[in-house]
């Protein structure tokens, strides 16, 4: 009886630790695919430009449109983060035209000489020019089409 008894047992806690050990591989197996299909959910997300939308919208929303300088400071997150310029950051001056209270302004985006900045050309050049609507908080540009703006993709 005792051996019989004892046989029942060691077969009962293999079986238990079977059905154990399949659940658990079952477990890490569903985590392994969800983690699989979020990464590439995601990466599908950055490649299609919807996480820097996402991220420009809120930025866009936490920003004060009547301060020039969260303009600014706007205006040079799209510039490096757009690839608008070759030319290094330090080097670009951000000049604010007409900026007498009214919904819309414009800002010039300068390319700096100095002695820091060397170039060939001795002159202030305008690179490009944002249009800032402030009520609507839209920023436009006209790089390769002077005073033909068009939304920032």
């Amino acid at each position: 009886m005792k051996n019989y008894k004892k046989d029942f047992s060691d077969k009962t806690s293999h079986s238990s630790s079977s059905k154990l050990n399949v659940f658990t591989r079952k477990r890490i197996w569903q985590r392994v695919l969800i983690a699989l299909f979020l990464s590439a959910g995601i990466i599908f997300a950055q490649k299609a430009g919807w996480l820097d939308q996402f991220s420009r919208q809120l930025t866009q929303q936490h920003m004060n449109w009547s301060n020039n300088s969260d303009v600014i400071a706007y205006l040079k997150k799209i510039v490096a983060n757009n690839q608008l310029t070759k030319t290094s950051p330090h080097c670009l001056v951000y000049v604010i035209n007409n900026d007498n209270g009214q919904e819309t302004v414009r800002v010039e985006v300068r390319e700096q000489h100095n002695s820091v900045c060397t170039n060939t050309r001795k002159d202030f050049p305008l690179l490009f020019t944002f249009e800032i609507n402030r009520i609507q908080k839209t920023v436009q540009i006209d790089k390769g089409s002077p005073n033909h703006f068009y939304p920032i993709q």
